[in-house]
């Protein structure tokens, strides 16, 4: 890596919001950030929003790009889309116009043709009432088909009473009331992102929190793997933090480890969603790292639900408690 590049990384790992990013992505590897357009014609990241709550779509957007520059994350090009040229909204809406005055204010009506007798004109021509009769043989027509056919569009310009059969078209920018061609718009690249698979073994070691207790089980000859995915019953497969293989003299198990930390204790909805990861996985034994605690409803869901949780001042300290319980206190003995 040369000097500019590791700059360029440096700056990504001491940025807060990178590192929120790069966290998600770890826990989410299979699950790129993938953009969505809003009602409003906007494009956002809705992944993000939790994430980056007091940050913009534009602030996030330019985030991404320079994580990309950073080599931690690949962009896939998945749409362009229009935007306004003088202040870049994406709230258009498309106008067609007389190509001679260029007034949006025009009609469409379409042509019949009258097969038997061959007269071709607009259908209003062919109305008579709640009928459609041939001007030219006064034939009354019933089958479209089969007496009648359409053969294309005709419009009119109410401002000129010009009348063609292809109108012009421009954008018009709805909030700042821009109105330009086709030849003078933006045309706005969107990504969706994901993790580099070629950075992706230094992005774990400048960022799981969880990495000295990999090392720290690695150390005693458990397999570990960080992040990992198990099989699940329902097809699904299910993501963890750590997945530790534990050989002994009852064979292998495999444990689910999920590290979490909140400074104001490890809330109930989290217990909830390892519970719901446990329960379709196929492991040995499962354990929730809460550092520092859990909250006082996260622990009565925890016991209510049978779940096997670790508390820990530190990360450290609540490792030293795993290796003495289920495979690992036997491991140890």
């Amino acid at each position: 890596m040369d000097v500019k590049q590791d700059l360029t990384n440096r700056e990504i790992f001491s940025d807060p919001d990178a590192i929120k990013i790069l966290q998600f992505m770890i826990r989410s590897a299979r699950t790129p950030l993938t953009p969505e357009t809003l009602p409003t014609d906007e494009i956002h990241y809705p992944d993000l929003k939790p994430l980056l709550a007091a940050s913009s779509t534009e602030k996030a957007v330019e985030l991404l790009g320079r994580m990309v520059e950073a080599k931690v994350l690949v962009a896939d090009l998945v749409d362009k889309v229009p935007a306004c040229p003088e202040c870049g909204s994406f709230e258009l809406s498309t106008r067609y116009l007389c190509p001679k005055c260029f007034s949006y204010d025009i009609a469409r009506s379409y042509l019949y043709e009258h097969l038997k007798c061959g007269k071709v004109a607009s259908d209003d021509t062919f109305k008579k009432g709640d009928q459609l009769v041939c001007p030219k043989c006064q034939t009354v027509l019933h089958n479209f088909g089969v007496e009648y056919r359409a053969v294309g569009a005709w419009y009119k310009c109410s401002n000129c009473t010009e009348s063609f059969n292809v109108p012009s078209h421009s954008h018009f920018c709805r909030p700042r009331h821009h109105q330009f061609a086709s030849d003078r718009t933006r045309f706005v690249p969107i990504y969706q992102y994901r993790l580099n698979p070629d950075t992706l073994s230094q992005v774990r070691r400048e960022l799981l929190m969880y990495s000295d207790t990999v090392a720290t089980l690695e150390a005693l000859g458990v397999t570990a793997m960080a992040p990992h995915e198990l099989p699940g019953k329902s097809g699904q497969p299910q993501p963890f933090d750590i997945v530790a293989t534990v050989k002994g003299r009852w064979g292998a198990k495999t444990i689910a480890i999920d590290v979490l930390a909140n400074d104001a204790g490890v809330p109930a909805e989290a217990v909830r969603a390892f519970a719901a990861k446990v329960k379709d996985a196929k492991a040995s034994e499962s354990y929730l790292i809460a550092v520092p605690n859990l909250t006082d409803d996260a622990k009565t869901l925890a016991r209510n639900m049978k779940i096997s949780c670790i508390e820990g001042a530190s990360l450290k300290e609540a490792t030293n408690a795993l290796l003495g319980r289920g495979a690992f206190k036997d491991l140890a003995s």
